[in-house]
C-alpha cells in the first residue's frame, strides 16, 4: 500500500510540473485589471506549494528523505535569504512580497514559487532521464509554438473578428499570451527557436515531432520579424554559432555533411540575424501588414544604470526591496531623463533583470544570483572538457546533443537578463533551463552530484519533527492560498462589478494594502464632485459635492497609509486637495503638503514642481511659488506649463517685465489661449486696450464660448466708452452663465 501511494503521489507531482511548463506561458484571465503576470503568478503560487507539500508526504510514506546535492543548493538557499531580508525591510513590504500592482513577477513569493520548482525537477523524479528531460522541452516548445500562432493571429487582426473585447486587450496586435509585451514575446521564442533548431540540427527526432518543430520554428520565427526587437535577432545569432561551436566540438563531421544538412538550419538562423540587425531600417510589419506594430516604451540602458548605481551607492546591502523599481525609479531618475521622450512616464522596471535585481535586493543578493550563473556555467564548462578528453564519462550522441542546446538556452537567458527585463514566463524559463542543466549532469556524472539519504525511522523523534514540519507546512500554504484567493477575489471584483464603487470598495475590504484600489476609489469619488459641481445652480446638490469631497479625501488618505514611499499616492491626495479647492475651505495648505511629500520622493520631477509651485501660488505665497516654478525650468528648461506659471507669479509680485518677456516667449512657441489671455490681461492692466482688444479677440477666434475672454472683451469695450460692443459681450457671457446676478446688473446699468 505504501508504494502504490507513493507511485501515486509521484505521478501527481509529475503531472503539476508538467502542467506548469505548458500551461504557464498560454495561460491568463480576461477577468482581471491585469491579465497577465498577476495571474501567471497566482498559477505558480496555487501549484508549487502544493507539489512541495505533496513530495515532503511521499518522502513520509516511504520513510526516508532523498536529497540530490549539488553545489547549486547552497547558492540558491542564499540568494532566497538575501532578497527575502530585503523584503522585510523593503521601501514597500507588501509590494516586496505580493508584487507591485501591473508587476508582479519580481515578488519574493515569486522567487520562492521558482526555487520550489528548480527544486521539485531536481529531486522529484520528472527529470531524471534524458527521455524525460526531452518530453519536458517538448511541452515548453508546443507550449510557446501555440503562443507565437495566439500572437500571430492577434498582429493579423484575426482576434478582432473572433471576439468582442470591451477592454480591447484581447483585440489589440499587441496582445499576447506570454506576457503582454511584445519585447518580452520576442526574446521567449528568440530562445525556443534556438533550441527546436537545435533539436532539428541534430537530426535525432521523430517525424512528428519533426514536423511540429519544423512548422513551430517558422511561425516564431515570422513572429519575430513582425516584432523585429534588435535582441531577439542577437540572440538568434549568438544562439545558432554556439550550437555550431557545440556541434564541431562534440562529433567528427564530412565535409560534405557541413554542406549539405548539419548547417544549414544554424547558417539560415544567423544569415537572417545579421541581415536583420545590418537593416535594421527594415520593417517586415510594414511590408506584410502594411502597418507598423504598437511601439512599446521602455527604459533606456543607461538611464536604468544610473538608477542602479545610485541605489546601491544609497542602500548596498538591502536594496529598496524586490519589486519596488518604481520607488527608486522615482528618487533617482536623473535631471538629463526629463529630455528623454519618455520623461512623463514613471517606469516600473529596469532594461536590465540583473541590474534591476542588484538595486531592488542589494548587492549581496544580486551577487548570489550572479554566482548561481556562474556555477552553472562553470560546471557545464568543466564537464564538457571531461567529456571532450574522455576520461570516465563518455555521453552518447543524443544525450550529448541535448545538453548542447539545454546550456545553449541557458546561456542566451543569462545573456537576455544582463540587457532586457524579464517578466513572469521568461524567468520560469530559466529556472526550468537552470535546472534540466543541472538534472542531465546528476545523471551522467553521479560522483560529482551524490543523493543524501534521512533515515526518519532511525528515531522515534526524527519522525515526529518531520510529521510537525509537515502539519506547519501544509498550515502555512493554506494560509498563504487564503491571501492570494482574497487579492485574486478583490481582482475580479475590482474589475467587474457592475457596481464601480461596491467593487472598489470591497477591493479595498479584501485587499487594504495594495494601494491602487483606494487611488482608484478616491478618483471615482472626485469625479462625481466634478460631475455634480458643473451643473446649474438650481439642480446642483452641495450636500453630495460635499460627501463625496470627504470620501474622496479619505480614500487619498488611506492610499497614502497603506504605501506612504510611493509617489503616486502623495500626488494623488494632493491632485485631490488642488481640485477641490474651489468648492471647500482650507484645501491649499494640504495640496502644498502632499506635492511636497510626493516631490521628496521624486525629486526630479519637473512636473511635481510645477504642481507644487500653483498650490503655493494658490494659497497666497508667491515667493515659494517663484522657487519652484524656477526649480521646474532648472529641471526642464523647455516645460512651458512652468513658464506660463513663473510669468503669472511676476504679474503678482509686479515685475511686470520679466512677466511680459516670458508671455511673449511662450505666445511665440506654443499656442495656448490661457497665454493669449493672459497677455490680454497684461496689455489691459497698463493701459493699452486696443492690444489687450486684439488678444482677447484672439482667444477667441479658437474658443468662441471662452467666458473669461468675452467678460474682459466687455470690460476693455467699457473702458474704451463703446458700450453698444460692451452690451454685445457681456450678453454673451450671460448666455453661459444664465444665473449670474453681476452680469444682468452689469447689462441694466449700461442699458
Amino acid at each position: 500500500m505504501p508504494e502504490n501511494s507513493t507511485k501515486y503521489l509521484e505521478k501527481i507531482i509529475s503531472f503539476i510540473i508538467k502542467g506548469v511548463i505548458f500551461i504557464l506561458p498560454l495561460f491568463f484571465l480576461p477577468w482581471t485589471g491585469e491579465y497577465f503576470e498577476f495571474n501567471k503568478q497566482f498559477c505558480l503560487c496555487l501549484t508549487m506549494p502544493l507539489a512541495l507539500f505533496l513530495w515532503l508526504v511521499r518522502q513520509a510514506i516511504e520513510g526516508r528523505v532523498k536529497i540530490k546535492t549539488n553545489p547549486l543548493n547552497l547558492p540558491i538557499i542564499i540568494f532566497l535569504v538575501l532578497t527575502g531580508v530585503s523584503a522585510v525591510f523593503s521601501l514597500d513590504i507588501f509590494s516586496s512580497f505580493f508584487g507591485s500592482y501591473g508587476r508582479f513577477s519580481d515578488a519574493w513569493l515569486g522567487l520562492l514559487n521558482l526555487a520550489i520548482f528548480y527544486w521539485l525537477l531536481i529531486n522529484a523524479g520528472p527529470a531524471d532521464s534524458a527521455e524525460k528531460i526531452f518530453d519536458l522541452l517538448k511541452l515548453l516548445f508546443y507550449s510557446a509554438f501555440l503562443a507565437a500562432v495566439i500572437s500571430l493571429f492577434a498582429i493579423f487582426g484575426a482576434i478582432q473578428s473572433l471576439m468582442a473585447d470591451p477592454l480591447n486587450i484581447l483585440s489589440a496586435l499587441s496582445f499576447n499570451p506570454a506576457g503582454g509585451s511584445l519585447l518580452s514575446l520576442a526574446v521567449f521564442l528568440a530562445v525556443i527557436s534556438v533550441a527546436a533548431a537545435g533539436l532539428l540540427f541534430a537530426g535525432n527526432l521523430k517525424k512528428f515531432d519533426r514536423v511540429i518543430f519544423s512548422m513551430g520554428l517558422i511561425l516564431s520565427l515570422l513572429a519575430i520579424a513582425l516584432i523585429n526587437f534588435y535582441l531577439s535577432w542577437i540572440i538568434l545569432a549568438l544562439g545558432a554559432g554556439l550550437l555550431v561551436i557545440f556541434r564541431f566540438l562534440g562529433v567528427k563531421l564530412d565535409f560534405k555533411k557541413i554542406l549539405n544538412y548539419y548547417l544549414l538550419i544554424p547558417a539560415a538562423l544567423m544569415l537572417l540575424a545579421v541581415l536583420m540587425l545590418a537593416f535594421p531600417k527594415v520593417n517586415p510589419a510594414k511590408i506584410i501588414l502594411g502597418r507598423e506594430l504598437p511601439f512599446e516604451a521602455a527604459l533606456d540602458y543607461k538611464t536604468s544604470a544610473l538608477i542602479t548605481k545610485s541605489a546601491i551607492e544609497k542602500n548596498p546591502i538591502l536594496g529598496s526591496g524586490p519589486a519596488t523599481f518604481s520607488y527608486i525609479f522615482s528618487l533617482y531618475r536623473p535631471a538629463e531623463f526629463n529630455q528623454n521622450n519618455y520623461w512623463q512616464i514613471r517606469f516600473d522596471k529596469s532594461y536590465s533583470h540583473f541590474l534591476e535585481i542588484s538595486a531592488t535586493a542589494g548587492l549581496p543578493a544580486g551577487l548570489s544570483y550572479f554566482l548561481i550563473i556562474s556555477l552553472i556555467i562553470y560546471i557545464n564548462i568543466i564537464l564538457f572538457f571531461k567529456h571532450f578528453k574522455n576520461r570516465g564519462m563518455p555521453l552518447k550522441s543524443e544525450d550529448y546533443d541535448l545538453i548542447a542546446i539545454i546550456f545553449t538556452v541557458f546561456v542566451l537567458l543569462f545573456f537576455s537578463q544582463l540587457l532586457f527585463y524579464f517578466n513572469t514566463v521568461l524567468n520560469f524559463s530559466f529556472w526550468l533551463f537552470a535546472a534540466l542543466v543541472i538534472a542531465f549532469w546528476q545523471i551522467h556524472s553521479q560522483p560529482i552530484f551524490k543523493e543524501k539519504i534521512i533515515d526518519l525511522n532511525k528515531t522515534v523523534l526524527l519522525s515526529r519533527i518531520w510529521l510537525l514540519t509537515l502539519f506547519f507546512l501544509g498550515a502555512l500554504w493554506l494560509t498563504l492560498m487564503a491571501f492570494q484567493i482574497k487579492f485574486l477575489a478583490a481582482e475580479l471584483i475590482a474589475v467587474s462589478n457592475s457596481n464601480r464603487e461596491a467593487g472598489l470598495l470591497m477591493a479595498v475590504k479584501l485587499s487594504p494594502d495594495r494601494a491602487n484600489y483606494n487611488i482608484d476609489l478616491a478618483k471615482f469619488y472626485l469625479n462625481r464632485v466634478r460631475l455634480e459641481a458643473v451643473k446649474p445652480e438650481d439642480e446642483k446638490d452641495n450636500n453630495f459635492i460635499q460627501l463625496n469631497i470627504s470620501r474622496s479625501i479619505e480614500a487619498g488618505r488611506q492610499a497614502v497609509e497603506a504605501a506612504p514611499n510611493s509617489v503616486k499616492t502623495s500626488e494623488t491626495l494632493g491632485m485631490i486637495y488642488r481640485d477641490v479647492r474651489p468648492l471647500t475651505i482650507g484645501s491649499e495648505i494640504w495640496a502644498v503638503q502632499f506635492f511636497q511629500s510626493a516631490l521628496n520622493l521624486e525629486p526630479t520631477n519637473p512636473i511635481l514642481a510645477a504642481e507644487l509651485a500653483k498650490a503655493y501660488l494658490n494659497n497666497n505665497d508667491a515667493a515659494n511659488a517663484e522657487k519652484y516654478f524656477i526649480k521646474a525650468l532648472e529641471l526642464k528648461p523647455d516645460y512651458y506649463e512652468a513658464k506660463f506659471g513663473l510669468a503669472k507669479v511676476y504679474l503678482k509680485n509686479k515685475k511686470d517685465s520679466l512677466a511680459l518677456n516670458l508671455l511673449n516667449e511662450l505666445a511665440a512657441k506654443v499656442y495656448d489661449q490661457e497665454i493669449i489671455y493672459e497677455l490680454g490681461r497684461y496689455y489691459y492692466n497698463h493701459g493699452e486696450i486696443d492690444k489687450a482688444i486684439d488678444r482677447f479677440k484672439l482667444v477667441l477666434s479658437f474658443s468662441p464660448k471662452h467666458s473669461n475672454s468675452l467678460y474682459s472683451l466687455a470690460i476693455a469695450y467699457e473702458a474704451k466708452g463703446d458700450i453698444k460692443e460692451a452690451l454685445k459681450y457681456y450678453e454673451k457671457v450671460l448666455e453661459l452663465n444664465p444665473g449670474n446676478e453681476e452680469i444682468k446688473n452689469k447689462i441694466k446699468e449700461l442699458n
